[in-house]
């Protein structure tokens, strides 16, 4: 199965994509699934699951939190159980949540964790080397194809210090382009929740590189040039 496992909705600060077009467009690269990891929280996962009757693809919900030392991507057995994370540390406005303090407390509660994107350095406080202290990972994003070339292949290194799988997601946010790029390979059925925190807790799966590789931009560019285009489509020629 090939299960996108990083991909964002309206439900997540700062991005516009409708969950619904968000599946059809995963669809129509083959995905068989698609985990929708909103940032810092898991509110609306009753709104995702609900589609799951409008599609054929197996829909997963997890959230990615931010913390003072990187990204994580959280998944638990029932989420719509699971505290969220601003009423187990308060706000994050003005200070990042510690990562020492979050990651083992989510991990008690259940959660199967993966570091996303740990050596992006264009996220404020990236894990970086900091990663590999993580014994509690079950697996490390070791493609994003929004992250450069080299902070991936930091990702791979890291992922074979800590021995554990490396998976690869999207990464979607400002525009459903970016999807088809990036997924996970799991080589065994993943058909509920519970199913893919227990495939992650284990090691039969493996990052997949998809399509041509997108060219490299910062963030907000994407949705910039979908603007663009809508303009140009509207301009009436002389005739």
């Amino acid at each position: 199965m090939l299960i996108d496992l990083h991909v964002h909705s309206y439900l997540s600060r700062d991005c516009q994509l409708d969950p619904r077009a968000v599946l059809q467009r995963a669809e129509s690269f083959g995905l068989d699934g698609v985990a929708f990891t909103e940032t810092n929280t898991q509110d609306g996962c009753d709104e995702l699951f609900d589609l799951q009757r409008t599609t054929k693809l197996k829909i997963f919900v997890g959230l990615e939190l931010a913390t003072d030392k990187g990204q994580y991507l959280c998944f638990f057995e029932k989420p719509d159980r699971a505290p969220e994370p601003v009423q187990m540390w308060g706000s994050n406005r003005e200070t990042p949540w510690k990562a020492e303090e979050c990651l083992p407390r989510l991990k008690a509660l259940g959660a199967a964790i993966v570091a996303a994107r740990p050596y992006d350095k264009e996220y404020p406080t990236p894990a970086l080397d900091a990663v590999k202290s993580w014994k509690l990972l079950s697996a490390v994003e070791v493609y994003n194809p929004k992250v450069r070339a080299g902070a991936n292949e930091l990702a791979i290194e890291a992922a074979a210090a800590l021995q554990v799988p490396g998976v690869a997601g999207s990464d979607a946010r400002g525009s459903l382009d970016e999807i088809g790029y990036a997924a996970t390979l799991f080589t065994r059925p993943v058909a509920t929740q519970a199913d893919l925190v227990k495939a992650l807790s284990g090691r039969d799966y493996y990052p997949v590189q998809m399509g041509e590789l997108p060219h490299l931009q910062r963030p907000g560019d994407a949705r910039t040039a979908e603007l663009k285009a809508k303009k140009r489509k509207k301009r009436r020629w002389p005739r």
